[in-house]
């Protein structure tokens, strides 16, 4: 059974020493995750062991971005992914969840997290106070 999940989670990436809670974005058009480059150098997530050419929408053009190993747990659920490594300091939401996770394993309900389409509409209070910043603790 798949379980549900909101358009914007609270998910944990695991570093070696460090793991980091973050709200992300659940995007069923992404084909990889994606993690925002700060999160992965403090993380020291690495080495890179790929690299992904992505289309970027903006501009009509594709960057290459590199590939990282990495840990993401959701909702108690750890996934082995190879992430893609993006600068997202100026996007509301640090890690991008893709179909890499999200295929056979979540069905992506954005009723449960928003009560309208806009990023203000996220009904719970703790999940909005995770945008645009990350908590990061010691692993034991």
């Amino acid at each position: 059974m798949k379980e549900i999940l909101g358009l914007t989670e609270i998910v944990k990436v695991h570093g070696n020493d460090k793991v980091v809670e973050v709200a992300a974005i659940c995007d069923t058009g992404a084909t990889k995750t994606s993690i925002d480059k700060d999160i992965a150098d403090k993380l020291s997530l690495g080495p890179v062991i790929g690299r992904q050419r992505v289309k970027n929408p903006s501009f009509d053009q594709k960057i290459v971005r590199p590939i990282v190993a990495s840990k993401i747990e959701i909702k108690d659920k750890v996934f082995d992914v190879r992430a893609n490594i993006q600068d997202r300091s100026h996007m509301t939401h640090k890690i991008i969840i893709g179909r890499d996770i999200l295929h056979n394993n979540f069905i992506v309900d954005v009723s449960l997290s928003h009560s309208g389409y806009k990023v203000e509409s996220l009904k719970d209070e703790e999940t909005r106070g995770f945008l645009n910043s990350a908590r990061y603790v010691e692993k034991e």
